[in-house]
């Protein structure tokens, strides 16, 4: 195993967790923000209030974005905790590099730079560990 790889692979493991924790500080956070105006009003409003019926069961926006945004959390801390578990090897380190690449366009069109750093920090990394890892 070369150490540059398993350094590479263990940081990145450890930058998908500290993402997990910063995220999820950011969620909490953010449950009880006041609106700042009569639109910020409305619209938190409709998000909470208005339900629609998604596969059967009725949901508010809220409760989807509140869902996936805890599901993001445990998806960066599942990741990162398998990956300072694993074996480091060079096809875990495709596997994880490729998957954050995907992860990192759609954070590029639709999120914000915090995560998005951090997944393409992860990225990197882990593609640096698959490239050290013969």
């Amino acid at each position: 195993m070369n150490l540059t790889a398993y350094k590479l692979f263990r940081i990145a493991a450890s930058a998908l967790i500290l993402l997990a924790v910063i995220h999820l500080m950011g969620h909490l956070s953010s449950l009880n923000a006041k609106p700042n105006n009569g639109t910020e009003y409305t619209m938190k409003e409709l998000m909470d209030n208005y339900k629609m019926n998604v596969g059967g069961s009725m949901r508010s926006q809220t409760q989807l974005m509140n869902g996936f945004s805890l599901a993001f959390s445990a998806m960066a801390m599942a990741m990162g905790a398998l990956g300072l578990v694993v074996p480091v090897q060079r096809r875990t380190a495709i596997v994880y590099a490729a998957s954050l690449a995907v992860l990192t366009a759609i954070s590029l069109q639709y999120w914000f730079i915090a995560p998005t750093s951090f997944l393409a920090v992860a990225a990197l990394l882990f593609a640096g560990a698959a490239y050290f890892e013969k």
